[in-house]
This record gives C-alpha cells, structure tokens and sequence, in this order.
C-alpha cells in the first residue's frame, strides 16, 4: 500500500513538474510576441511621424507621438540619419524570429552586428549610432 502511495505521488510530482515547465514555455513565447507587437506599433508611429517631418535629422525617439495604448518603452529608439530612418531596440532571444513572421520576412528588418545591419536580403551599413546586437527596422 505504501510503494502505492509513493507511486501515486511520484506521478502527481511528476505531472505538475511538467505542467509548470509548459506553462513556462507559453508564457515566454507570449513574451516574444508582445515584444515583436510592441516594436511593430512603434514602427508604425515612426512611419507617421517621418512621412509628416521630411527634413527631420536626429534623434527623434521624444517627438514621435505613440497612441495612449501602447505602453512606452525606453529601449526602443527611433532615428532619422541622411534621408533614412531607424527604429532599433536590444535584441532580445525569440524576439526577431517572431518579427519575421509577423511581417512575413520583411527586408527592412535586421539586427545589427560590429559593422552591418543584417536582413534577408544581405548586409545593410550599420550607422553609428545604433549599437551592435540591436533589431533594426530601416525606413
């Protein structure tokens, strides 16, 4: 009756163990997925902004206005440098594979190394001022 019992609960452990690592795993793969959301919605605010401000240079990250729902990040910058603009944030693990989902494998995104701005579609020259290991979106 004892080994019974001690079986009984082995299994019980066993099965809330694996219960609480799946539960785990939802829970950073909904992570990765607000985070890929959140630079989407920045982008798009970016997007506005520039298309609005053309001879705009510089940091511009405290001008462009967010809509009152998303949640302001101080990670994520936004840049406008010679006729090009950038929104870059620290990658994060998961989180530009989700992008490239989401955007179905969009060329204007890529993460940064020492020198380039890598994409899909090949290496992009990295500006200065945005640091190695950063997701880019380039407009």
């Amino acid at each position: 009756m004892k080994s019974l019992l001690i079986m009984a609960l082995c299994i019980l452990t066993i099965t809330l163990y694996q219960n609480s690592i799946d539960g785990n795993d939802s829970y950073n793969e909904s992570l990765k997925l607000n985070k890929a959301s959140l630079f989407l919605n920045y982008t798009t605010a970016f997007d506005n902004y520039y298309l609005s401000n053309a001879n705009v240079t510089g940091d511009v990250t405290s001008n462009v206005i967010l809509p009152v729902w998303i949640p302001k990040d101080s990670f994520i910058k936004m840049y406008v440098n010679g006729g090009y603009g950038y929104v870059y944030m620290p990658s994060e693990k998961g989180v530009i594979s989700e992008l490239m989902k989401i955007t179905d494998y969009s060329a204007l995104i890529g993460v940064t190394d020492r020198t380039s701005i890598v994409t899909i579609t090949g290496k992009v020259a990295k500006p200065s001022f945005i640091p190695e290991g950063y997701i880019v979106y380039m407009r």
